[in-house]
């Protein structure tokens, strides 16, 4: 089925769908960037609509062997045992109704920061697959109005590459000519290239420390999923909350997408509905899965949360404080007072005697003196 294929060194070329969900992975996206040396026009003059754009000239690429094999959406997959080397090509269409020139190279598959799966930027070093298959002829290539081209490559494995799972992809770019306003269009489609070194596979994961934080009234929590095995696997996770009167459970996202072989991805979960006052236990649970083949799970650490309402206890604290505040205020205040009244009666009890016995007030002698002298 593949006798198309030149094997050389005893290799065994396979086109198969091993992985559905990566056949799926169709990288076509426009990346503008500004053309070198390109300035804004110092009046605000409006830039012409551009002639010609990736809409207006769409082009396909498929595996030189696209429906001969088992081979899917276009993509390559190989089992090379290391130190066997293979011969492919693909095919470039061009559907519109210029030539138009493309630029053809290989590169890496990496696991992308939002999640999923993304080619490495061309420049940039390669270190398996993207280092691996070269190109059999010129990396630029022209092709005519409604009409194909074909480009032939040749993946070579290394002598002692260990057994696993590699990904790469060839990647096809059209740019479009800068118009005024210096910005060009690049379209890109990559097509995955899926290695299988033959071994025994080796199902490795690890999880990183589970974290938490507040978040939006309840808690967020993060833990990255790390490949340290040698076979390409999709995982799902989940948060799983004990103690109370029941246990919670929370998917982690996202779900479903692949980690590569030392790849890595971050999974976030969110608890909402905490209790006011408790104790609880939140572990995180990461189960990977070989497409069609085995399956690990493993559990992180265990975060533990205590509730407690500490602002209504700060405030009934405080207002408890400022109660017995103002009675030791007022109770020693009342206390003064008493005291003052008690001695303003014991006073006034003395003088009332004074008076009943014609004896003067003891704060007046001056004038008791002087009614003395006066009448004899």
């Amino acid at each position: 089925m593949n006798s198309c294929l030149r094997a050389q060194g005893g290799a065994t070329a396979t086109h198969r769908a091993r992985f559905p969900a990566l056949w799926s992975l169709l990288l076509t996206g426009l990346v503008l960037a500004l053309a070198p040396g390109a300035q804004a026009a110092p009046a605000p003059v409006p830039s012409p609509t551009p002639t010609e754009s990736a809409a207006d000239a769409p082009f396909g690429v498929q595996a030189g062997l696209y429906g001969l094999t088992t081979l899917t959406c276009g993509h390559f997959g190989y089992a090379l045992k290391a130190g066997a080397r293979i011969e492919d090509s693909a095919v470039i269409h061009n559907t519109s109704d210029e030539a138009r020139t493309f630029h053809v190279y290989a590169a890496d598959v990496t696991n992308a920061a939002g999640g999923g799966l993304a080619p490495a930027q061309e420049g940039q070093k390669m270190a398996a697959v993207g280092a691996w298959l070269k190109l059999g002829s010129e990396a630029t290539v022209t092709v005519q109005p409604k009409s194909s081209a074909t480009v032939r490559f040749s993946l070579a494995v290394p002598v002692g590459t260990p057994p696993g799972s590699y990904l790469g992809s060839l990647v096809t770019a059209l740019r479009t000519p800068a118009v005024s306003g210096g910005v060009n269009t690049e379209t890109r489609i990559a097509r995955l290239v899926e290695l299988t070194v033959p071994g025994t596979a080796d199902l490795q994961i690890t999880l990183t420390e589970l974290e938490h934080r507040p978040a939006g009234g309840g808690e967020e929590f993060t833990v990255t999923v790390r490949n340290t095995g040698n076979v390409l696997y999709t995982f799902a996770g989940t948060l799983n909350m004990t103690g109370g009167s029941s246990a919670r459970t929370v998917p982690l996202t996202p779900t479903g997408i692949y980690v590569i072989p030392g790849g890595s991805a971050t999974l976030t979960g969110r608890l909402a509905d905490l209790p006011a006052l408790g104790r609880r236990a939140v572990t995180a649970s990461v189960t990977a899965t070989v497409p069609g083949g085995a399956a690990k799970t493993v559990d992180s650490n265990t975060v533990r949360l205590s509730y407690f309402p500490w602002l209504i206890a700060t405030l009934t604290a405080c207002g408890l404080l400022a109660l017995i505040l103002l009675l030791v205020i007022t109770r020693k205040r009342r206390r003064a007072w008493l005291r003052r009244r008690a001695e303003e009666r014991t006073a006034l009890r003395a003088l009332r005697r004074e008076l009943r016995a014609g004896n003067p007030p003891a704060d007046a002698p001056d004038e008791a003196q002087a009614g003395g002298t006066g009448h004899p």
